[in-house]
């Protein structure tokens, strides 16, 4: 089947195949934000975004059971490890519950980290293998996720957040640390940088590209925290 087959040439960036499932993420999240604003209470709200949180969820548990049941479930590569993974698994108690605690941290990790995971995606297999689709749909969606929460949950996020997600980072990180010391593996490229081109490629040789990562995530988490940080400001 053409939707397994591993024989397919490798994904390549910056094509259409990149760009259409990120243009229809947009205009999924333009749809759906503004239809909730104007014509949903809040209890209809939270079911639309407890919907949108299962759709990388089911991604994830849908390609988990898939390759335990083809035997090819690697603990090396496919356990929920990786942060983006990790985010789809925990969305939609955040959502259905509106934690406000985590949603604050996942802002920060979403739109610094996701948006790197969009914009130079680690996708070996091009469409349309499944990897493709499960890929996309559940990094796009997550990007989803989150406008939802800013334009619909109303969102609104101040420095105690991002010390949370500052800390809430290391302690991830230490926890992929071990896990790839168990595992010898490489979740969150802590071991080796990915196979394909990204952002890492101009941070430095292994180890010292991992400080440089983390500097850059947490200006970055600045970044995303100004456009708040005025508007308390002017309020």
């Amino acid at each position: 089947m053409l939707f397994l087959n591993n024989t397919l040439p490798p994904f390549e960036p910056y094509t259409m195949y990149h760009w259409i499932p990120l243009i229809l993420a947009a205009v999924l999240g333009y749809i759906v934000i503004t239809y909730s604003n104007r014509y949903l209470n809040e209890r209809q709200k939270t079911g639309i975004g407890s919907l949108l949180a299962l759709i990388p969820f089911s991604c994830i548990m849908f390609r988990m059971t898939y390759l335990l049941k083809v035997g090819s479930f690697d603990l090396k590569e496919d356990l929920p490890f990786y942060l983006c993974r990790f985010m789809a698994l925990i969305l939609p108690y955040v959502f259905y519950k509106r934690n406000r605690f985590w949603l604050g941290i996942l802002y920060f990790w979403i739109l610094v980290g996701t948006i790197n995971a969009n914009l130079t995606p680690d996708l070996l297999f091009a469409f349309p293998h499944f990897e493709y689709f499960v890929y996309w749909i559940y990094h796009a969606s997550l990007m989803v996720c989150i406008f939802y929460a800013i334009f619909v949950y109303r969102l609104s996020v101040g420095w105690k957040d991002y010390w949370n997600a500052v800390i809430a980072t290391i302690l991830f990180t230490i926890f992929s640390a071990f896990a790839n010391k168990i595992f010898s593996a490489n979740y969150n490229y802590l071991s080796a940088k990915p196979e394909v081109d990204s952002l890492l490629d101009f941070l430095g040789p292994w180890p010292w590209y991992i400080l440089s990562v983390y500097t850059l995530m947490f200006a970055l988490f600045f970044v995303v925290l100004i456009p708040f940080l005025k508007r308390k400001k002017r309020h």
